[in-house]
C-alpha cells in the first residue's frame, strides 16, 4: 500500500481508449495523451480532493512511480488543475 505524506496525491492514469477505422481498440497510458487520473491515495494535508475522484493533474509536474507491477504518479495538491464532477 502506498501512503503519501503532506500535500501529495497518488494517482493512476485512466486509460483512454481509441478505436481505429477498422475497429481495433487502442489503449493509451501516455500522460501526454490522457486527460484524467483517478486519485488512489492522499496525504494528511490534502483538503481539496478525495480518494476515488477523477482529476486533471498538471502532467508536467507529475512524478512517475512504480509499486509492484502497477504504474502511478505522485502530484502535489497544488498541481491539480481541476476535479471532474458528475
Amino acid at each position: 500500500m502506498l501512503r503519501p505524506i503532506k500535500k501529495n496525491i497518488i494517482v493512476k492514469i485512466i486509460e483512454k481508449e481509441r478505436t481505429t477505422k477498422s475497429g481495433i481498440i487502442l489503449k493509451s497510458a501516455d500522460p501526454a495523451e490522457v486527460n484524467r487520473a483517478e486519485v488512489i491515495a492522499i496525504g494528511n494535508d490534502v483538503t481539496m480532493v478525495e480518494v476515488g475522484q477523477e482529476i486533471l493533474p498538471n502532467w508536467n509536474q507529475a512524478r512517475p512511480s512504480k509499486f509492484g507491477d502497477e504504474d502511478f504518479f505522485v502530484v502535489s495538491e497544488d498541481d491539480v488543475v481541476l476535479i471532474f464532477e458528475d
